[in-house]
């Protein structure tokens, strides 16, 4: 019986196996390329999202660091300037010297080797800050004595006698005048530093002249105690 069926169809059955075959092959290679398609557009997109992903890291990165660096607080500029003070008067190394911020004026004294056994250690001021270009002069004993007895006399005496005679000026050879004094002259008084001779020479020519050593506690920064220490060696 089947062999009857098979050499009466044998030729259909053949055809129709062929043909299941092609289709089914046909049909495999449109499901794989599919597949294919469907992973080359997964790993496509997985690209673009890994590489969008980093760009928006670096850019969150650079963010930071720029708001970082912009918080930083600015670099301080270094100091280099020296503080030098001249030391002068009865000191057993008289000379210019290089000081620290804060040293007062008793550090310096110091620094040039001490007083001398001449020194007149009452009419300085020890404890005075010292500042830069500022001039120390240490006296000798009854150096101050003598500049008193001076002014007294002149005083006394209605002036000098070059001013008797009309031909020369009030100021005392040791004395300091106010009025036309540089700025190194007041420096060598005693409690006046580059400061305060800046005051006195921008206000004598502001104001003008003095008209009596009084005026000088007109100054900013010279008070009474200043200008005790001061009278006795100043003139107008």
């Amino acid at each position: 019986m089947m062999e009857e069926i098979w050499e009466k169809y044998q030729k259909q059955i053949i055809i129709t196996a062929v043909a299941v075959i092609i289709v089914a092959m046909f049909f495999s290679i449109l499901v794989g390329a599919g597949k294919g398609g469907q992973n080359q557009q997964s790993e496509s997109s997985l690209d673009v999202s890994s590489s969008f992903s980093m760009d928006r890291s670096s850019s969150m990165s650079n963010g930071k660091e720029r708001r970082t660096n912009s918080s930083d607080p600015p670099t301080k500029p270094s100091k280099n300037q020296k503080t030098m003070v001249d030391v002068k008067g009865a000191v057993k190394n008289p000379g210019v010297y290089e000081v620290k911020d804060g040293m007062r004026v008793i550090d310096a004294v110091e620094i040039a080797g001490g007083m001398t056994d001449s020194a007149d250690r009452k009419n300085i001021n020890m404890a005075q800050q010292l500042s830069d270009q500022q001039v120390i002069y240490v006296p000798v004993k009854g150096e101050m004595k003598d500049t008193v007895a001076q002014q007294s006399e002149n005083k006394a005496s209605g002036g000098s006698a070059a001013e008797q005679n009309g031909s020369g000026s009030s100021k005392s050879t040791k004395l300091v005048n106010i009025n036309s004094a540089t700025k190194e002259e007041l420096q060598s008084l005693n409690g006046v530093g580059e400061k305060k001779a800046d005051q006195i020479i921008n206000f004598r020519e502001e104001q003008g002249e003095f008209k009596t050593i009084e005026d000088l506690k007109k100054v900013q920064g010279i008070g009474q105690k200043i200008f005790e220490s001061l009278q006795d060696s100043i003139t107008v």
